[in-house]
């Protein structure tokens, strides 16, 4: 039995004394170890309503007044196991209480044994408790919460207005954790965001998340005025032993931060770290000097993301980009585009300065691709001139143009823009807009040059060639056009147009009984890679009713030797019909295994060759090709005829027939009617 304690017991402690420390939130109680129970002062008693049978209490009535009931009960247990002093601040079940608690062993007796432990229990201001809090989370947040987690209550310590008055009335009734968010979650958080922002905040997640670090954040978007306006939680484990009984979790407007984070981002290029063209177009704005703006590329980059994956890829870019910067002198600039295109700003007008600049970018590349273990990194620039208030877009569509210039070739790597690429590249554009009106408008005429044995001077045959006539009634050269379409792929349309056409003149020509004489036609190096060009074509002269042999096909010596199949191409031209003809030898390298190909039946020497004449070594060399063509079987035609000494040596060496000015220049098809007439 604990003995009976009057006044007398507390005459250390007088009451006066009580009355002044009670008004300064202190209060007493005394503790006997042995029987684990309490004697609180009148005026504990009193603060924590237990004033009836206050002489003789069970410690565990604090644990009734005590949020934190874990950490009042190891105070006791540490006096218990003998410690001299102990102290702790502990959360009350009040809202806004916190409590410091301090006991300590009175000795007493002729054998000094302890008789009690007097205790102290002293009020902590809420604000005190406040600050503490706020330093754990940080500054800057405007509600702040205490969450205890084992009894899922929530204690506001400072709420943001908005907030309180969508949660006013939830946040008197000290609620639940998973209620309240529920509740928030539900009439604030923007609709896409709420599934995952009730997972990231769920104790579930927390546990996890707190368990690896004291503090977890998640950013998520709330709705507020009809406006989305962006938000910060952030959670910070405040429990002991690394598990999550306790946290404080504040929320914070971070709209004008996260704005600063998205303008960054707007300027920053993802892969590189570097400027990506927004933020280059932004500064070379300030740049008051003129220079060269180069555009750059790597030659087939998405090899190494096919073979070395994207990651490895992502780190080339990098690689890149400091190579990029290696090379760029004070008021320089560079920037990147999207995938493996950069933009270079060189400072200055020293053009050499900027050539000699790639050429070091190239050589730090290719010792990067051997660190990085790559395919060699071949770059290739365009280059243009810069000047103060220039519109970059405009100037770096020129330097981009440059480089589209050599985007196939790798025997030079940088090119300078020129006003003329520019007109070239509008009228290509041009003509390539109005290519199909043309065709759907006849606007495309075909022409004939006449083939005439040197032998008789009669009308041997002829070749079909295109001629484009525009809105004007101005006949547009070939040159002009044929180059533009073949890399486009559009002559492949116009082949077959050509081909239909000659087909119809020819019927019509045979009902109107004019003198029938073979037409050829030409036909592209991109016409031969479709494997229906003979089908195609066969199909064609049966619908108009022509016979194949009086439209023979002209293929170019230099299309025939880059084609691997065109012997099997050449065997179904003939099977239909068709006879073929080497076009242009000797226009370019020829190979004497041209005319041992046995394709062909025809063989059409150039007129570089055909200038020969006059020249001694020039017509040997003329005479040979001829003879050796005829005892292979070939028929010969000389094409760009223009001189009589020229007809009379072709003459004598037996050529088959003869095309060129000297006889008729390609005429429209009024003017060679009269020529078949005379036939």
């Amino acid at each position: 039995m604990v003995e009976k304690i009057d006044q007398k017991k507390c005459r250390d402690i007088s009451i006066e004394i009580q009355e002044t420390l009670a008004k300064w939130g202190k209060y007493f109680f005394y503790y006997y170890p042995k029987e684990r129970r309490i004697r609180p002062s009148e005026f504990a008693a009193r603060h924590m309503g237990i004033v009836e049978n206050a002489a003789d209490l069970e410690h565990s009535i604090l644990m009734d007044r005590i949020m934190e009931k874990e950490k009042l009960l190891k105070l006791f247990q540490d006096i218990d196991h003998g410690a001299k002093t102990v102290s702790a601040k502990i959360q009350s079940s009040g809202k806004d209480m916190v409590y410091q608690i301090s006991m300590g062993r009175i000795q007493g007796g002729s054998q000094k044994q302890t008789e009690y432990v007097l205790g102290l229990i002293e009020q902590i201001r809420a604000d005190i408790r406040q600050n503490e809090i706020i330093q754990a989370l940080g500054s800057n947040f405007n509600s702040v919460y205490y969450v205890d987690v084992d009894h899922d209550k929530v204690y506001a310590y400072k709420v943001n207005s908005a907030v309180r008055s969508v949660l006013n009335d939830t946040l008197k009734e000290i609620p639940g954790y998973e209620a309240i968010m529920a509740e928030y979650v539900g009439k604030v958080v923007l609709t896409e965001d709420r599934e995952t922002m009730l997972y990231e905040t769920s104790i579930e997640n927390l546990r996890k998340q707190l368990s690896m670090k004291k503090a977890y954040q998640y950013d998520y978007r709330i709705v507020r005025d009809e406006k989305v306006e962006y938000c910060r939680a952030k959670f910070v484990n405040t429990s002991d032993g690394g598990q999550l009984h306790r946290m404080v979790a504040g929320f914070s407007d971070i709209s004008s931060e996260k704005q600063r984070e998205l303008e960054r981002m707007a300027y920053v290029d993802s892969v590189t770290g570097g400027n990506n063209y927004e933020s280059f177009k932004k500064k070379i704005r300030d740049f008051r000097q003129p220079g060269y703006l180069v555009s750059m590329d790597i030659h087939s980059f998405k090899i190494i993301n096919s073979i070395c994956g994207i990651i490895k890829g992502d780190e080339t870019l990098k690689g890149i980009w400091k190579c990029i910067q290696g090379i760029l002198e004070k008021d320089d600039l560079a920037g990147h585009i999207n995938a493996d295109r950069f933009v270079i700003y060189s400072s200055g007008k020293d053009q050499e300065k900027t050539i000699r600049q790639l050429q070091q970018l190239e050589t730090i590349l290719a010792e990067l691709s051997e660190r990085l273990k790559v395919p060699k990194l071949i770059p290739y620039f365009g280059v243009t001139k810069w000047k103060p208030d220039s519109k970059v877009e405009e100037v770096y569509s020129e330097a981009n143009f440059a480089k589209n210039q050599i985007k196939d070739r790798k025997d030079i790597s940088y090119q300078f823009y020129s006003h003329e690429d520019t007109i070239r590249m509008l009228e290509d554009k041009a003509m390539e807009d109005e290519f199909k009106h043309s065709l759907e408008n006849n606007c495309f005429e075909v022409w004939y040059q006449p083939k005439y044995d040197p032998e008789t001077e009669r009308m041997v045959g002829a070749e079909g060639l295109i001629r484009w006539r525009d809105e004007k009634g101005n006949v547009i050269p070939p040159g002009k056009f044929i180059p533009l379409f073949e890399r486009d792929g559009l002559i492949k349309v116009l082949d077959e147009y050509v081909f239909r056409k000659v087909c119809m003149q020819q019927l019509e020509w045979q009902k109107q009984g004019k003198e029938i004489i073979p037409v050829s036609i030409n036909l592209s190096r991109a016409s031969l890679y479709f494997d229906s060009v003979v089908s195609r074509y066969q199909q064609i002269a049966d619908e108009i009713g022509v016979k194949t042999h009086l439209v023979p096909i002209e293929i170019t010596e230099s299309a025939a030797i880059d084609n691997d199949n065109i012997k099997g191409l050449a065997d179904k031209f003939h099977d239909n019909g068709f006879p073929l003809l080497v076009d242009d030898f000797g226009s370019g390298y020829s190979s004497l295994a041209t005319l041992n190909m046995k394709c062909f039946d025809t063989l059409k020497i150039d007129k570089s060759l055909i200038d020969y004449i006059g020249d001694f070594s020039g017509e040997r060399l003329l005479e040979h090709t001829i003879l050796l063509a005829k005892e292979l079987g070939l028929c010969v035609t000389a094409e760009g005829v223009e001189r009589e000494e020229q007809v009379d040596f072709l003459k004598q060496m037996k050529c088959d027939s003869i095309q060129g000015y000297y006889y008729s220049r390609p005429l429209p098809k009024e003017e060679f009617e009269k020529l078949l007439l005379t036939a």
